[in-house]
């Protein structure tokens, strides 16, 4: 089955198309692209070898860059968490902007004047920013329904489009009621109430003003002679009344109507400013007139549609004294899309763009705020408080205070604890036990922190049992290397008695009294004494064995059979450098000796 662009049009909806309607609903985590910033990017951004978005970086390097509108809007960009817009589609997205500059008339042809409108036009693309960032942030969380598409398009699933596509229509067609009622039965009811309905368009800004009203029931097309400036659907547009007005208002490359600038800094005096008051005023009187003459149009409106370029602007033709529109009237909407300049042919395109239903790609998961939502659920289930054992809970607390007490060795704070609180000290276990794994007990806690006053009084004091085991199978004197802590143990053992357990399963060594080990350790520092004199006299004999086997000299100056200077006795006497000066000299006299020999010979 397949359809026609005229199908489409919501006021005379076709059956085929009708028929297969059915409303999409999304979650909070949809959103939909607005198209005109899908075709920007698109066309005109610039990426680097990533696929990420990039400012060209020529114009980067220039200073001039950085006190321009494109880097403001950039920069505000960024801010917001969007790509950075090549230059040229930055100054597509001013030309797209609802700001007219030059002329209000049905041609393009340009007027006299010269208005530069460029900061209002920025000042809207970033106030937009953030309007849309404030929208984002309250979509986030926003509950399942058909207007979770963050877009300003109500969908609409058709089995005559694929999968991936669908219908969709302008949320502005619809009052609040019927958008949080059945929207399908609304758009269904349009084609049925169109007969005697009509729609009023009215745009102002920059001197420009164009108003039409226009029927729901499009006109015949077929037989006309084609219009090269409208395509068929603007031509079939059945405009009942229209008219446009312009005036110069606007201050010649400056922007801003000369009342802002009367306002801002004071009532100018020259004949350009004089004639844009009385122009203002003009425009207002023609304007007001007109809406007076079409009240009767206007009363049998269904909806009436406004583009006003500021709270001024929008004065003239809504809420000032005696108006024919009121700011509370619910049928005043404003168009959900940019448009060009106020004209008639203007108006067209306007209504065709809110009155066909479109085809458009499925909205898409906003993959940013998927993971925001999962950080949140899995954030909300860590703080979902757990219920526990109260023995658990109990077990904990007393295993922080005991653990305590033992470090500190608060001897008689650790037995009043104990008692008071009525613990087992061989049934209590240390929690949590994935802490304590290799000392669940006191006093296996005690002796893998070497605490060896406090074993004692463990096993003293409190009967604790030095043969529990943990959980791989050692005893608490086996977790401890430190020999203070394991002669604790033996100490204990000696005052307890061998009847008081099975001591072989507790490891510990042989009982011994702390007089034992006091007079052992006295023995050990004897034995110790003894040895380092031994060793020092044995040193002092090989010294004195290795001087007795160098060679004699006697008295005459003969080696080896002669008298001798100085006995073993009177060297024994000397100090070791007396002793090597002493050597020194008989070696001299003995070298003396035989000098003179050989010279006898």
């Amino acid at each position: 089955m397949s359809y026609d662009k005229e199908d489409l049009y919501i006021y005379t909806l076709h059956d085929k198309v009708k028929s297969t309607l059915e409303l999409l609903y999304f979650d909070s985590l949809t959103q939909e692209e607005v198209p005109v910033a899908t075709e920007l990017s698109a066309a005109n951004l610039a990426t680097n070898n990533n696929g990420e978005t990039k400012v060209d970086a020529s114009k980067s390097e220039d200073s001039s860059y950085y006190k321009s509108d494109w880097y403001r809007f950039n920069l505000k960009r960024s801010l917001n968490g969007l790509p950075s817009l090549s230059e040229e589609a930055f100054e597509q997205l001013l030309e797209s902007q609802s700001i007219e500059s030059l002329s209000g008339s049905d041609t393009e042809e340009e007027d006299e004047e010269d208005v530069d409108v460029q900061n209002r036009k920025l000042e809207s693309l970033i106030k937009k920013l953030e309007l849309e960032k404030a929208s984002d942030a309250e979509d986030d969380l926003k509950t399942v329904s058909h207007l979770n598409a963050r877009s300003p398009f109500i969908f609409y699933k058709s089995s005559l489009l694929p999968e991936n596509k669908a219908f969709g229509s302008y949320k502005g067609l619809y009052s609040e009621e019927q958008l949080l009622g059945s929207p399908l039965e609304t758009l269904k009811s349009f084609s049925t109430e169109s007969r005697a309905s009509k729609s009023a368009l009215f745009m102002i800004g920059g001197g420009h003003f164009a108003g039409a009203i226009v029927s729901h029931i499009p006109k015949n097309t077929r037989g006309n002679a084609t219009n090269m400036k409208e395509n068929r659907q603007e031509q079939a547009v059945n405009v009942i009344v229209s008219k446009t007005f312009h005036r110069y208002t606007t201050r010649r490359k400056q922007g801003g109507s000369q009342s802002a600038s009367d306002n801002a800094r004071g009532k100018a005096n020259s004949a350009g400013s004089s004639i844009r008051r009385y122009n203002e005023q003009a425009l207002i009187k023609e304007v007001r007139e007109l809406l007076q003459e079409w009240n009767g149009h206007l009363k049998e409106c269904a909806s009436i549609f406004i583009r006003a370029n500021g709270a001024s602007n929008r004065k003239i033709l809504v809420g000032y004294e005696g108006c024919v529109l009121t700011n509370d009237d619910k049928r005043i909407k404003t168009f959900p899309f940019s448009t060009k300049r106020a004209t008639t042919s203007e108006l067209k395109r306007a209504w065709v763009e809110l009155s066909y239903l479109k085809v458009m790609d499925l909205p898409k998961v906003n993959e940013k705020a998927k993971k925001k939502l999962e950080k949140v659920e899995v954030k909300e289930e860590a703080q979902k408080p757990v219920e526990r054992d109260p023995q658990e809970v109990a077990n904990e607390q007393h295993s922080q205070e005991l653990t305590s007490l033992l470090k500190k060795q608060k001897a008689p704070k650790l037995m009043t604890y104990i008692k008071q609180s009525k613990i087992d000290v061989d049934q209590f276990r240390l929690t949590p036990a994935s802490k304590y794994v290799n000392y669940p007990t006191l006093l296996h806690y005690s002796s893998a922190h070497n605490l060896d006053h406090m074993v004692l009084v463990l096993m003293n004091n409190l009967k604790a049992d030095p043969a529990i085991q943990n959980q791989f199978g050692r005893t608490p004197y086996e977790v401890t290397s430190d020999r203070d802590t394991k002669h604790s143990f033996q100490i204990a053992r000696y005052k307890l008695g061998e009847s008081h357990c099975d001591w072989s399963k507790t490891k510990i060594g042989p009982a011994k009294s702390k007089d034992q080990f006091i007079k052992e350790e006295e023995e050990e520092k004897e034995r110790i004494k003894q040895e380092k004199q031994k060793l020092i006299q044995e040193e002092l004999n090989k010294k004195t064995e290795m001087e007795l086997r160098k060679p004699k000299i006697s008295s005459s100056g003969s080696l080896n059979g002669g008298p001798s200077i100085a006995s073993i006795n009177e060297l024994s006497g000397l100090s070791d450098q007396q002793k090597m000066r002493l050597m020194r000299e008989q070696r001299a006299r003995a070298a003396e000796a035989r000098f003179k020999g050989m010279q006898g010979k």
